[in-house]
């Protein structure tokens, strides 16, 4: 997807969520969205903003569940920690998920997250013994931040978490990757 259309979808998703009036968390497949900055040119980390643009987006466009209870744990976040460089989505299934959360999901949203610039650093995929996949992860990166994607399914009734974290931020807090992997 060309940046020009990415910036087109964005913009259609923003109108279409506010008008839904989708709740007001700030996390979440269906939180309100606020208006993303463009995405800026050249080598620089991308805005907060961006990324959190990114991740909804994804998730919206493959169909990804919203969970708004996660949205609002997120938002008391505890400054000067590891959660306060991050950016995060999750989403599982519940007795009232009318979509289900599976692997396919996962993949689409990944295949989304690729679609906006987002490059693979590392991939594992753990399958049961009839070759359903169990567990799913893929790390991705972009202009100072890193993605943690993960799918968990079958027996835990299936989880889409997708993760990032400013890179700059983590190094300044002392947290490295290895505490939030």
């Amino acid at each position: 997807m060309g940046r020009a259309r990415w910036a087109a979808a964005v913009a259609v998703a923003v109108v279409v969520v506010g008008a839904a009036g989708c709740g007001t968390g700030g996390s979440g497949a269906g939180a309100a969205v606020t208006p993303a900055p463009p995405r800026p040119k050249g080598t620089g980390p991308l805005p907060r903003e961006v990324v959190r643009a990114d991740l909804d987006t994804s998730a919206a466009d493959a169909d990804v569940p919203a969970n708004e209870e996660f949205a609002r744990d997120a938002a008391g976040v505890r400054p000067g920690t590891a959660a306060s460089c991050s950016v995060a989505l999750k989403a599982w299934t519940t007795d009232t998920t009318a979509t289900p959360v599976d692997i396919a999901r996962y993949d689409a949203a990944v295949r989304e997250l690729r679609e906006r610039d987002w490059r693979t650093h590392d991939q594992r995929v753990r399958k049961t013994p009839d070759g359903e996949t169990e567990y799913a992860r893929m790390i991705l990166k972009q202009r100072g931040w890193t993605l943690f994607t993960e799918f968990i399914g079958p027996g835990h009734d299936g989880q889409i978490s997708l993760r990032a974290f400013e890179d700059a931020c983590m190094k300044k807090v002392g947290a490295g990757m290895d505490q939030v992997a």
